[in-house]
């Protein structure tokens, strides 16, 4: 199951970036720059808006660091700009919750900027205590994997938790992926289904799979193929290619035992 936690999971993410896109900006209410930079500080702040935007959208439906990497530089590139300019824009503009963690996924990911993993990790560890729940779910990864700080599981669970309390769907399918592997609590079966059932109805595609993986299985709930199927096939269609094959051999055993 272990494979299926957040950071590792491959994704297809480019030719899902139309889907998710939204037209509604972030807004904010951070001055301009002075001097000769206005002009331009105020020319990229709606564009900049419209990356934090497909963020959080894109990381709320499960996509891992890899996918969503794939998604901004792709959008970068379709808008003529330079990755460093959009670094420079947040580093000079570090007066949102949603700035300081977009920018710490800069950093992270080296986009713009030479990868530095515990710089990203301190960002997203000061917009999370601003109380951003994308950041909050970022900082549950990190300490999770030990990414850009010591690995924790007690204090993963605590802002998965967090995140989940504000209202994140991703850190509700971490949560629950915590409860179900006994992750910084004890085990429970019961409350990990109930998070990915949630998490799920509100499109969070990594939940999908493993709320398909509990109806398979009856791990939580009552045994129920006919959801399963319903769940991994809702999984895939969104873009989670661990769906596939599991589908597809759980539709050739109920095809043969018919």
């Amino acid at each position: 199951m272990a494979s299926t936690l957040h950071l590792p999971r491959p994704r297809s993410a480019a030719s899902s970036v139309k889907s998710v896109r939204s037209s509604k900006s972030v807004r904010s209410t951070s001055p301009s720059s002075a001097g000769g930079n206005r002009d331009e500080n105020d020319a990229l702040r709606p564009y900049v808006d419209a990356i934090v935007t497909m963020f959080v959208r894109i990381r709320e439906k499960g996509y891992n660091f890899s996918a969503v990497t794939d998604c901004i530089e792709e959008e970068i590139g379709l808008k003529k700009h330079e990755p460093t300019q959009i670094f420079s824009w947040l580093l000079s503009n570090r007066n949102t919750a949603q700035y300081v963690t977009l920018l710490g996924f800069f950093y992270f990911q080296g986009i713009g900027v030479p990868t530095d993993q515990r710089k990203g990790f301190s960002l997203f560890l000061s917009a999370a205590k601003m109380d951003f729940f994308v950041a909050q779910d970022l900082v549950a990864d990190c300490y999770a994997f030990g990414l850009g700080t010591t690995k924790n599981e007690d204090l993963s669970f605590m802002w998965y938790q967090k995140a989940s309390q504000n209202g994140s769907v991703d850190g509700q399918f971490g949560l629950g992926y915590c409860y179900e592997a006994g992750i910084g609590t004890v085990k429970s079966i019961t409350k990990a289904f109930q998070l990915y059932k949630k998490s799920s109805k509100k499109e969070n595609r990594s939940s999908m799979f493993m709320l398909a993986q509990c109806y398979e299985q009856g791990t939580g709930t009552t045994k129920d193929l006919e959801q399963a199927i319903y769940w991994y096939r809702k999984a895939k269609e969104c873009g989670n290619s661990d769906a596939e094959t599991p589908l597809e051999e759980l539709l050739a055993k109920t095809t043969n035992s018919e």
